[in-house]
């Protein structure tokens, strides 16, 4: 059992990594905000990571608008989500770094492990950003660990997010430990309502009918999404493809990502089907407003935030009940 590396190739003049082992073939794209483009589980040939059916990566401006240029795939976001002017400087839609390109170097290459290393500093937010990304022989699992470190005087307010947009259809499920979901004022989601609050998973529509927001609905649905999980337990969330018996998991430290964002358009926003899981450090969409509410963060100058993140490809599962630490997977037996 071996790993293996490539860095000799491009995709539409975007510098393109392959990490592969006999599991998992992973796609990476440093020169595009260091997005991993592309998780292929190899023994069932399938394909986690949900990508734009009528769009195709592009390097891409700094303050490019993101829902115009939503590829797919897993981004990051840092160190706000909507465009807004903070202490006098105005920040790009979804942040300064996912159109940036980010330097890499192999740290770690031999038959059983490759380690793959990403890092940036942003023009405005004067922030280091680095990611080491592992693959191991014999895993389904990618190994994450992220530093955040403000090279700044000042203090730089900020949110986090990870933004793994995942192939979904009617036959997925989302599973998460959450108690308390806050939906936004956004899209038309099942219950016909937006702008409130209910305990996850069961929402109420205004005849009183119980919706499971747990299950992924068709294309057909027209629905749209978006919510937050205030309340995690743990730190871990998961869509499985229940059909199938395969599904995606993300484990990370709840202690700086403790919320979850939900987006999920199921034809209900410009036609298109897909769950975007997003571990994030705080809620809501505004960094602003985060900061009047005390739930989004501030990095003091010299500060480092630091998270593990694992994701992991499993199987036999119709329903996930945990992730531990190092990603492993318990569930309902398909």
């Amino acid at each position: 059992m071996t790993v293996t590396v490539d860095t000799n190739w491009t995709y539409n003049d975007i510098r393109t990594v392959l990490l592969e082992n006999e599991l998992l073939r992973v796609i990476i794209m440093p020169d595009l905000g260091a997005k991993i483009w592309q998780i292929t589980f190899k023994p069932r040939g399938k394909d986690l990571l949900w990508h734009h059916p009528r769009m195709k990566p592009r390097k891409l401006a700094l303050h490019s608008v993101y829902d115009d240029h939503f590829f797919g795939g897993w981004d990051e976001l840092y160190p706000n989500d909507i465009a807004e002017t903070i202490d006098g400087e105005p920040f790009p839609d979804h942040g300064e770094i996912w159109t940036l390109p980010w330097q890499y170097a192999l740290e770690r290459v031999d038959p059983e492990e490759v380690t793959l290393h990403m890092w940036v500093e942003t023009p405005i937010s004067a922030t280091r950003l680095s990611k080491r990304v592992t693959l191991r022989a014999g895993e389904s699992k990618l190994r994450f660990a992220h530093t955040i470190t403000n090279l700044g005087r000042k203090p730089q307010p900020y949110l986090w997010k990870l933004h793994a947009a995942m192939a979904a259809d009617e036959h997925s499920r989302i599973d998460l430990p959450a108690r308390t979901m806050e939906m936004e004022g956004f899209g038309s989601p099942r219950t016909g309502k937006t702008s409130y609050s209910y305990q996850w998973p069961y929402s109420q529509d205004d005849t009183g009918e119980v919706h499971d927001m747990r299950r992924v609905l068709p294309h057909s649905s027209g629905v749209s999404e978006f919510q937050y999980a205030t309340d995690m337990q743990a730190g871990w969330c998961a869509l499985t493809h229940t059909r199938e018996g395969i599904g995606f998991g993300l484990s990370y430290d709840n202690r700086v990502l403790p919320t979850c964002w939900l987006f999920a358009s199921y034809g209900g926003w410009r036609e298109l089907q897909t769950v975007v899981l997003e571990p994030c450090s705080g809620y809501p969409v505004g960094l602003q407003d985060g900061l009047d509410r005390g739930t989004h963060q501030v990095l003091q100058p010299g500060e480092t935030v630091s998270c593990t993140v694992i994701a992991t490809v499993y199987e036999g599962l119709s329903a996930v009940d945990h992730i531990d630490a190092d990603g492993e997977v318990t569930g309902t037996a398909r």
